[in-house]
């Protein structure tokens, strides 16, 4: 992990809200004084304390490489693309995930309400920390290249809400 002074501000959001989670079972009061000990940059720490007000998961309602290919000869080719599709709350999660040489490129759209927000992906497992940060757009889009095959979690963050969707796999698809 990066020091917290070399850290951006989405990127020092993310870790705060990362520790006030795990604050989450102690008294109002200590969480403020554990808050308050550290000098650091005090009104990204309230931001970060006072956004986190739900936290959702997000259910896999679609994913296109879970489908059998059709029997429809040269359009039944498998393709490396892959299309997921999340719901929560009124909202529906629209994800991309491509090939991009030896990498891969993740977009997509949030729709449902329109409110800005900050896209995350972490790697998953111990001490998973923030890869990569992006924001939204007008249109509720996002897009995040250079991601390397691996487990990652993708955390949206929409006006008072914190949305988890389910680990992702990318990579090459599995035969």
């Amino acid at each position: 992990m990066k020091p917290f002074e070399t850290l951006s501000d989405p990127e020092f959001i993310a870790v705060a809200r990362r520790a006030v989670r795990t604050l989450a079972d102690a008294p109002a009061d200590w969480q403020k004084a554990a808050i308050g000990l550290w000098p650091a940059a005090p009104s990204i720490w309230a931001q970060a304390a006072g956004a986190v007000l739900r936290t959702l998961q997000a259910a896999l309602s679609f994913d296109s490489w879970a489908q059998p290919a059709p029997a429809l000869g040269m359009r039944s080719t498998a393709t490396e693309l892959r299309h997921l599709l999340y719901s929560v709350d009124g909202r529906d999660i629209d994800l991309r995930v491509a090939p991009a040489g030896a990498e891969f490129s993740l977009s997509g759209q949030v729709l449902g309400p329109d409110e800005h927000g900050v896209i995350e992906l972490a790697s998953e497992g111990l001490g998973s920390r923030t890869a990569f940060v992006a924001g939204l757009d007008a249109l509720g889009e996002f897009r995040i290249d250079g991601v390397r095959a691996g487990t990652y979690v993708l955390t949206l963050r929409l006006g008072g809400d914190e949305i988890i969707l389910p680990a992702i796999e990318v990579g090459e698809r599995r035969r």
